[in-house]
């Protein structure tokens, strides 16, 4: 699976929350390529991915991709393995 992580400059944040997303789909035995990037990047590529994460924020700009059936989720606390383990179930990635 296909995992895009986005803020805003692409950097800190995301780069956080990619770790973070590494860690949640190892404990819960999801194989994911986890890729992190600003929102300007995120909007245009995000239809390539199965599941993007980002803030709530910035939720609405992935409308296009949610239409398009990408799974898209806020994350309100970047750091948090549980929302990204609920998100992966929301999607359907885990039981």
């Amino acid at each position: 699976m296909k995992i895009l992580i986005c803020c805003a400059s692409g950097s800190g944040t995301s780069q956080l929350m990619a770790i973070t997303a590494q860690k949640a789909c190892k404990s819960v035995g999801v194989e994911a390529n986890v890729k992190h990037c600003p929102i300007a990047e995120g909007k245009s590529s995000a239809r390539n991915y199965d599941l993007v994460l980002t803030s709530p924020a910035f939720i609405k700009m992935f409308d296009s991709a949610k239409a398009a059936g990408v799974n898209v989720y806020p994350l309100k606390n970047p750091l948090s393995q549980d929302e990204i383990i609920a998100a992966l179930k929301a999607a359907g990635y885990v039981s």
